[in-house]
């Protein structure tokens, strides 16, 4: 990648980083019942019983609220366990969570290895930020990326963003894996038709 896509995804991840730092507490309870509509929405279309998500760590967009009907819906979740190396592997969202690298959440429960995640029906994923093409910009250590792109079947990948996460283009590495969708507060975007990939 040129030194310019370098410093546009840092300038863009800054920019993301203030947007949302700055959001009242009123807004972020606001942004997330919105969000929780949207991907019940989302997994209602899929008739998806089974997900990957994320426990959010500071400001990213909350999605307590969908995790909350979820496992009232009895959709499985799965959730992220990152290992040494940017690996992600995969355990079962019981409710119970232990801090682990990075000061992220996951759950207790015993370990499902890295190609868990291509046993689901839909993968939401964090984001910084996407794109119209489907580009998708992570926060820079490729946990996501590394993880995509060994997997032998990928389900349909939706990032989770805020509304003004969404933007017309962006720098996309070789390695970056774009994400089929992306779900907001207010809309569901997609990128592909396709449903595995």
């Amino acid at each position: 990648m040129s030194q310019q896509g370098r410093s546009e995804k840092i300038a863009v991840r800054a920019e993301v980083r203030a947007r949302r730092a700055s959001a009242s507490p009123r807004e972020r309870e606001r942004r997330r019942d919105a969000l929780a509509g949207q991907l019940v929405d989302l997994v209602s279309d899929f008739g998806a019983r089974s997900v990957t998500a994320y426990v959010p760590l500071g400001s990213e967009p909350d999605i307590g609220g969908f995790l909350e009907w979820a496992s009232h819906a009895g959709v499985r979740v799965l959730l992220p366990v990152a290992l040494p190396g940017h690996r992600i592997e995969w355990a079962i969202d019981t409710g119970a969570r232990i801090e682990g690298r990075h000061g992220i959440l996951e759950p207790e429960g015993p370990r499902l290895g890295t190609e868990a995640a291509g046993a689901v029906d839909l993968l939401l994923v964090p984001a910084c930020a996407v794109d119209a093409s489907g580009t998708r910009l992570g926060w820079g250590l490729g946990y996501y990326d590394r993880m995509l792109a060994t997997l032998h079947r990928r389900p349909p990948v939706y990032a989770v963003v805020d509304d003004e996460d969404v933007y017309p283009s962006l720098p996309r590495d070789a390695h970056d894996v774009p994400v089929a969708g992306a779900v907001t507060p207010t809309r569901i975007l997609r990128f592909t038709d396709q449903r595995e990939v």
